[in-house]
């Protein structure tokens, strides 16, 4: 399966029917199936099949078949119609946010009529592109950071997951953090 969701119903039986999750730009290249797709899907349009969903699908191979169909209308039309100047899908711009969390709900929906889900899932969105890269970081934000993601670091090597790192006593020096 491309995601996996043990975190949402386990925060849910537990009333807490929220989270964040951040996702890394270009993310959708490393996921091997969406790969292998895109990877087709720029071979076959270079060799002159029309940009339709009905053209793709009479030539694509039967696991790339699968995956396309379960994608939403517009991350196909992103897949079919969105190229850069030598003809590849342009990744950048797939919106893989909608696309997972499209998936979870899936998950989420089937696990609930199973009666093993009773939550509420509902995404939003937003990206941080060029403001999250606007400026240099002050001397606060570096010490800030190193210490979240020191902290972070912590908690996955414990195993523990679903947590969110925390750093306080930030009016104090980083060292007493």
């Amino acid at each position: 399966a491309i995601t996996r969701t043990r975190h949402a119903p386990q925060r849910s039986s537990t009333g807490r029917d929220y989270g964040i999750v951040c996702l890394p730009e270009g993310l959708i290249e490393f996921i091997p199936e969406f790969n292998e797709l895109i990877g087709e899907i720029n071979d076959t349009l270079a060799a002159g099949t029309a940009p339709t969903e009905e053209a793709l699908m009479a030539e694509l191979n039967f696991n790339n078949k699968a995956v396309f169909s379960f994608l939403p209308d517009a991350i196909k039309q992103q897949l079919m119609l969105d190229r850069d100047p030598h003809g590849n899908v342009q990744v950048a711009k797939i919106e893989t946010e909608k696309l997972l969390a499209q998936t979870v709900s899936q998950e989420l929906e089937r696990r609930r009529a199973h009666g093993a889900y009773s939550g509420r899932f509902s995404p939003q969105f937003h990206s941080f592109g060029y403001e999250g890269r606007s400026g240099l970081p002050s001397e606060f934000d570096t010490q800030y950071c190193y210490a979240l993601g020191r902290t972070a670091g912590a908690l996955i090597e414990k195993g523990l997951t679903a947590l969110m790192a925390n750093v306080g006593n930030l009016t104090g020096p980083p060292e007493e953090w």
